[in-house]
């Protein structure tokens, strides 16, 4: 899938993730979106397709396994999600495509990121 194509949401309660998220994914051609609550990013999934979602797990309210169970149980198509959090270890036997580690560099974010898109160089 060309990156210009693939649509990805971004869920997370802390703004500079956002920012530098959209900004590393913008360089590549994603379309990005992102969501700072669960509920936000629930309504955006109701609104817009999308190809991937990076969530964070804890979050004030609903968490990234509550994304995810949502998504599971009301969405059609398989979408691939990948957990963010600052306490991996606790997620050894999540349902989650893929984990990955806060704080994590350009490098383990486009590594986990090539698992389920192709990714050409901006």
């Amino acid at each position: 899938m060309n990156c210009k194509k693939v649509k990805i949401l971004i869920i997370d309660d802390e703004k500079a993730i956002l920012k530098m998220l959209r900004k590393r994914l913008d360089r590549f051609g994603f379309a990005v979106d992102v969501a700072e609550t669960a509920e936000g990013g629930i309504n955006k999934i109701n609104s817009n397709p999308y190809d991937l979602i990076f969530t964070d797990i804890k979050m004030p309210g609903m968490s990234g396994d509550d994304v995810f169970k949502y998504v599971q149980a009301n969405v059609k198509k398989s979408i691939p999600i990948i957990a963010m959090s600052g306490t991996p270890w606790l997620l050894g036997n999540s349902n989650f495509d893929a984990v990955i580690a806060k704080p994590f560099s350009k490098e383990e974010l486009m590594d986990t990121l090539s698992r389920f898109v192709q990714i050409t160089q901006p």
